[in-house]
C-alpha cells in the first residue's frame, strides 16, 4: 500500500467513524430528512386527517407540497425488505425507525415519551394513535403503527379511520457537509499535498 493510500484510508476512517445519523429540517421546516434511511418526512403528521387505507393512498400518492411530488405512505418492510415484523420494536420499518431511534421511545409508552426532544420537535401534530402504512397485508387489509405505544400489526380493515403521515425517498435539498466533515476532508487534501511534495522527482 503506499504512502498516499494509507493516509486517505486514515482520513476516510475518520469521517465515517465520524458521522452521526440524524435528522434535518427542511423547507422551513415543512419537511424532514433521516440521512440513515435516506427518505424526507412531511413535518404534519396530520395534514389530512383520519381517513380509510385507500382514501389514505390516494392522498399520498397525489400530494405535492411546495412543489415536491412523489409521496407515499411509510413501509412497514424492514430495510432488507423482509418481514413486517409484528408487535413491538419493529426498529425495521420506517415509523418503527422513526418511533424507537430517531425519537427514543420505548415499547408500550406513547411518542411523546422519547428521550431525544430535539427530534420531537422537528414534527407537529402527531396523533397518538394508528397510522396507515403502503404495505398491504391481504385481502385489502393493511399494516399500520400505533404511536401510542409503539406497536406495528395488520388492520383488518381498511375502511377504519386512521391517520396518515407522507414520506418520499431521497432529500429535497442539497446536503451541506457538516463542520467537521469539511475540517477532516481539507486534512486529506492538506495530508495529499505534503505527500505529493516530498515524492522524488
Amino acid at each position: 500500500m503506499t504512502r498516499t493510500a494509507a493516509i486517505v484510508g486514515v482520513v476516510l476512517g475518520l469521517m465515517a467513524g465520524g458521522a452521526n445519523a440524524t435528522l434535518y429540517s427542511r423547507d422551513n421546516g415543512n419537511m424532514v430528512y433521516d440521512d440513515v434511511l435516506n427518505i424526507t418526512w412531511l413535518a404534519d403528521w396530520n395534514m389530512n386527517g383520519a381517513m380509510g387505507w385507500d382514501a389514505a393512498n390516494t392522498w399520498a400518492n397525489t400530494l405535492v407540497v411546495d412543489g415536491y411530488s412523489g409521496w407515499r405512505l411509510p413501509t412497514s418492510l424492514n430495510q432488507d425488505g423482509s418481514g413486517p415484523c409484528e408487535r413491538y420494536n419493529c426498529t425495521g420499518s420506517e415509523m418503527g425507525y422513526m418511533f424507537y431511534q430517531n425519537w427514543g421511545a420505548t415499547a408500550r409508552n406513547p411518542y411523546s415519551s422519547g428521550t431525544n426532544t430535539a427530534n420531537l420537535e422537528l414534527f407537529k401534530n402527531v396523533q397518538s394513535g394508528l397510522y396507515w402504512s403502503d404495505t398491504e397485508y391481504g385481502y385489502g387489509s393493511a399494516w399500520c403503527f400505533y404511536t401510542y405505544d409503539g406497536f406495528q400489526y395488520p388492520r383488518r380493515d381498511p375502511n377504519d379511520a386512521l391517520f396518515a403521515v407522507a414520506v418520499r425517498s431521497g432529500d429535497v435539498a442539497a446536503s451541506v457537509p457538516e463542520p467537521g466533515t469539511v475540517a477532516l476532508l481539507s486534512l486529506s487534501l492538506g495530508a495529499l499535498g505534503l505527500v505529493r511534495r516530498r515524492r522524488p522527482v
